[in-house]
């Protein structure tokens, strides 16, 4: 083999490897695949069975190993549905390398639909199979992964049409490296993004304010009264309160919103001489939102199950939040000491009847 296609598998195996440690159980599957294609189709010619049949095997068994990863839950990696992927991937290679040629004669005219004159139109068509599912599942959960690996699989498919003159295994290395790209992304969205609200996390503002110099001004920002919102409604309707407060935050002027925890968020002010006015512009945002609840159903009458269609529709309610503003200074230098200083005044907002803004002298 040489340096390009010691190169070409060690980075297919570097994606699997990140999807394994990641917990990307799917994207693993699929890359394991791609990867022992890769491999087969790097081998010198010459160099037995495996690199002979190469092409040949890619076109029987990798399209509907991608299949079988996509159709089936995604899996544990200690099940029996991981085993039985590697067991399957295992008997593709032995069949490659081991089998007599009037056996490898056979499956040719089996797989991957029944034999044709050209078997790369089947192999092409169950690659775009996949594809399709994959971006039917992205569109169905919106998953930033699903994009991805329906980005994958579409550039793989050139490889059976040998599209811009580049072969099989170079369309294979491209999907498996936007594949590898996708699974590093998702799992920094899984780090760093708070999956309620799609906000950046608490984690993501430590990151921030420990990368922070100049002048900056930090607000904390609470819902009010969000426990007994919270006990009376149900905690499905103060997720939506939440998320609407942090849609209402998100487009706060000059500021960067993040999800601090619980009903608590904070607002990063780069420009300190604009904050003030921009707490206040959101906490009047926040103040005109009107959430609308979970529909409650209707109480059963005489023992009678009501419709589904009777159900009573619950109003819309209003949301206030408390701000507190706090800005670096001589005093306060570090970010824990900002943070500190808005925590306080949000308690003094608080303790003067909440729905306002108070900053610090």
């Amino acid at each position: 083999m040489t340096a390009s296609s010691y190169l070409a598998v060690a980075l297919c195996a570097l994606a699997f490897v990140l999807a394994l440690a990641f917990r990307r159980h799917r994207a693993a599957q699929l890359l394991a695949a791609g990867t022992l294609a890769v491999g087969a189709l790097s081998l010198p010619a010459g160099d037995g069975l495996l690199a002979a049949r190469a092409a040949e095997a890619a076109t029987m068994f990798l399209p509907g190993c991608w299949l079988l990863a996509l159709l089936l839950p995604e899996p544990p990696l200690r099940s029996r549905r991981m085993l039985g992927f590697a067991l399957v991937l295992a008997l593709a290679v032995a069949l490659t390398a081991l089998a007599p040629t009037h056996v490898w004669d056979a499956l040719q005219r089996v797989l991957p639909l029944g034999g044709v004159a050209r078997p790369w139109r089947e192999a092409l068509a169950l690659n775009l199979l996949a594809a399709a599912i994959a971006t039917g599942q992205w569109l169905y959960r919106r998953r930033p992964l699903d994009a991805f690996v329906a980005s994958a699989l579409l550039l793989a498919a050139g490889g059976w049409l040998q599209l811009a003159g580049l072969d099989l295994r170079s369309w294979l290395l491209a999907g498996a490296a936007v594949l590898g790209v996708g699974v590093v992304y998702s799992s920094w969205r899984l780090a760093f993004l708070d999956a309620l609200t799609g906000l950046p996390n608490r984690r993501a503002l430590d990151e921030t304010l420990a990368r922070l110099s100049g002048d900056y001004a930090l607000a904390m920002v609470d819902v009010d009264h969000f426990k007994q919102f919270n006990d009376k409604h149900g905690h499905d309707a103060g997720d939506r309160v939440l998320a609407a407060v942090a849609r209402s935050l998100a487009q706060t002027r000059t500021a960067q919103a993040f999800r601090f925890g619980g009903e608590e968020f904070c607002l990063l002010f780069r420009r300190p001489e604009q904050a003030k006015a921009a707490c206040e512009d959101a906490r009047v945002a926040i103040e005109a939102l009107r959430v609308s609840l979970p529909a409650k159903p209707a109480a059963p009458k005489n023992g009678k199950t009501v419709r589904k269609s009777a159900a009573r529709a619950a109003p819309a309610v209003q949301v206030t939040a408390s701000l507190g503003l706090a800005q670096r200074s001589a005093a306060r230098r570090t970010p824990a000491e900002v943070l500190k200083a808005a925590d306080q005044c949000l308690y003094k907002a608080k303790d003067k009847g909440r729905n306002q803004v108070v900053a610090s002298a």
